[in-house]
């Protein structure tokens, strides 16, 4: 094969080919292109960028990779990053995006990773994804965050695929859609709600329970006086029997969220008869927890007399 050094240095014609009259390197004002088939597929331009599927950006980033359009005729990516075998081990990396500074240790990378299983190219590929930061005062990535092959999002753990996983169309099969773990048997907190105004709430366990609390404590409160009336504000709550309509074989005791409203107002959440903005039904609930006040100063009232 011989080069030619004497094109008209055009797309359709390259400064620097070699027998291809089309395809080559083409050298503009401070960049030179690699073109094949009269087409510039690689640029290096003016400030040092790399430029792949593109002539020009206006990203400031190092490289710039345009995909394909893709439609029928195939995958419509950016990169492939590939490994190179078709058996990758159990837990090996398949391909990693590392992010760094100009000393070029890894500070945070976005692993594709071969999820154990049976790996059988082109029709059982098993795979994680595995996203990995590192600390303050830290000097390697830790491991934050998984995806795995059957669609479980781990936080904080590598193994424990019913803790701390987050998965919320059930595709888990027979485990729970979200599950939380603490590596502890006393007294933890599982989850904590927050607003502008602090903890408001938690879900606690502990050796062998599970506690639901609401914010209580006495330096959060003013005006407290004891709560009297109960016996007549109890008379009025209705209790009814229903069923709830996409269940009709079951019939439950409760309440109507509206009619509890009227007398423990902050039992009830919504309001009565509330849609949205497109019609459709906002319903109200019920936090039967709230009643419990107005039922123990009824009981409180009956052991005096």
């Amino acid at each position: 094969m011989s080069i030619r050094i004497d094109g008209t240095n055009t797309t359709a014609n390259p400064g620097i080919t070699g027998g291809d009259a089309d395809t080559g390197l083409q050298f503009g004002t401070d960049e030179v292109k690699i073109v094949t088939g009269g087409t510039d597929r690689v640029t290096v331009d003016s400030s040092g960028r790399l430029l792949v599927g593109t002539s020009s950006s206006s990203q400031n980033a190092r490289a710039v990779f345009q995909g394909n359009s893709g439609g029928s005729g195939g995958f419509a990516g950016l990169v492939k990053v590939s490994f190179d075998t078709t058996s990758p081990g159990s837990t090996a990396d398949i391909g990693r995006i590392a992010f760094t500074d100009s000393g070029q240790v890894e500070a945070a990378t976005i692993s594709g990773r071969r999820d154990s299983g049976t790996w059988t190219s082109g029709s059982s590929q098993p795979t994680a994804l595995v996203f990995n930061t590192t600390a303050n005062v830290a000097s390697s990535p830790t491991e934050r965050m998984r995806l795995t092959s059957n669609g479980s999002l781990c936080l904080a753990n590598t193994t424990r695929q019913l803790e701390g996983t987050f998965c919320p169309d059930g595709i888990i099969g027979t485990q729970p859609a979200i599950s939380c773990y603490q590596n502890a048997t006393n007294s933890q907190e599982q989850i904590s709600f927050r607003n502008p105004n602090g903890v408001v709430g938690s879900i606690n366990t502990n050796g062998s329970s599970t506690s639901y609390a609401t914010s209580s404590d006495y330096r959060l409160k003013e005006n407290v006086v004891p709560l009297t009336g109960a016996s007549s504000r109890l008379n009025q709550l209705q209790v009814h029997r229903f069923n709830f309509i996409t269940d009709p074989s079951e019939t439950v005791d409760g309440f109507i969220a509206h009619e509890a409203q009227t007398v423990v107002p902050e039992c009830v959440t919504g309001e009565k008869d509330a849609v949205d903005n497109e019609g459709n039904p906002v319903y109200q609930g019920i936090d039967q927890s709230k009643l419990v006040p107005l039922l123990t100063a009824v009981a409180g009232s009956n052991r005096q007399d």
